[in-house]
């Protein structure tokens, strides 16, 4: 997560209390009041907080992969563990700001609403293998060697049409469109010796690798929400996203690749808006 993006959620979480804290005055000063149906057109902005959790991409790892390093190795004796897959599980907090526009005829309301919010989602997955490289001399070394991939969502946004159904004072809604996401990903490998029978130099630092890369991903949110009006000029709301970015960055390595397959994301979010419009 970049450091700019580190320092604006405290930010933005800190702005969305205060809201809610403002939002708590009005509730407590209309709570005698009767609640007067609640005409929903008009524009809005506001702030809102959740968490995120879902699946990151895949890491495909080969540690034969790595015996073509070795100069003069036999690979019909060489042996290495079998090639597996690494995968990510990504959480975190999310914390933003969004603005919007509401149609109301009758009961039924549309609209559409942009957001964007800064994020700690991320995660990391490791794995271990082994590597026997045997040569035509003789044996040489056994190594023991580890994979890590990390990948992270440090900020992300939707553009979404809404399609709702109001009460008096509560609306629920529909919604679905655009996503994007910046997404930061590495790929990294590290080894140990494990015997000393013919010690090649260079080795093991040469079966070393690392890799990073970072891009912005587009897809798809669809989810569900419900919005409580308790003033005319204000409302909260909670809200379900599933997201879906089709393509994240690739990455490869001399032992391990990610091809940069789709990421999937659910993200709960409350969220607090004020009328901008009578």
């Amino acid at each position: 997560m970049t450091r700019g993006a580190n320092n604006l959620l405290p930010a933005l979480l800190a702005l969305g209390i205060g809201g809610f804290c403002t939002a708590g005055k009005a509730v407590a000063d209309s709570a005698l009041k009767p609640s007067p149906a609640i005409n929903w057109t008009g524009f809005y902005a506001g702030v809102h907080a959740g968490y995120g959790t879902g699946a990151g991409s895949n890491a495909a790892v080969n540690p034969a992969a790595l015996l073509a390093l070795f100069p003069g190795v036999n690979n019909l004796t060489s042996t290495a563990s079998a090639p597996f897959t690494l995968g990510v599980d990504l959480s975190g907090w999310l914390g933003g700001l969004q603005a919007g526009y509401n149609w109301q005829s009758g009961r039924t309301v549309v609209g559409f609403e942009a957001d964007v919010s800064v994020s700690r989602i991320g995660g990391q997955a490791t794995g271990f293998y082994t590597l026997h490289p045997v040569f035509l001399i003789g044996d040489f070394d056994d190594y023991t060697g580890r994979v890590k991939l990390t990948e992270e969502i440090d900020y992300f946004g939707t553009v979404r049409g809404r399609l709702g159904y109001a009460g008096n004072t509560w609306l629920l809604y529909a919604t679905g469109g655009l996503a994007w996401a910046h997404i930061k990903a590495s790929l990294e490998s590290s080894h140990v010796r494990l015997t000393s029978n013919f010690p090649i130099p260079g080795f093991p630092a040469a079966l070393d690798g690392r890799a990073s890369a970072s891009g912005i991903s587009l897809g798809y949110a669809a989810g569900a929400g419900a919005e409580w009006a308790f003033a005319p000029q204000w409302s909260v709301k909670g809200e379900y996203l599933y997201l879906n970015f089709a393509r994240s960055v690739s990455l490869a390595i001399p032992s391990a690749s990610m091809t940069g397959g789709s990421i999937e994301l659910h993200t709960f979010k409350v969220g607090l808006n004020r009328k901008l419009s009578p």
